[in-house]
């Protein structure tokens, strides 16, 4: 299946362009898109599939866009 990766500046490191195509074997779900890119999982603190938040084991879908979103940070 074939996926949308986004993410914003601050993932530049594992993510150039803030975006990538994945083509994930079937049934995939939110987390597999981070061993996809070598993308720490660490450093994600939510999910969004196609504008919505999804939990890591949520299915996808061919054709989905999943939207990475960086730990909060404060203090």
């Amino acid at each position: 299946m074939n996926i949308t990766v986004t993410a914003g500046s601050w993932a530049r490191a594992w993510l150039p362009g803030g975006r990538a195509e994945l083509n994930l074997r079937c049934p995939a779900v939110v987390q597999d898109v981070l061993p996809a890119l070598n993308f720490p999982a660490d450093e994600v603190g939510l999910f969004a599939i196609n504008g919505i938040a999804a939990p890591e084991d949520t299915p996808l879908s061919d054709g989905d866009t999943v939207r990475l979103f960086p730990v909060a940070m404060g203090g």
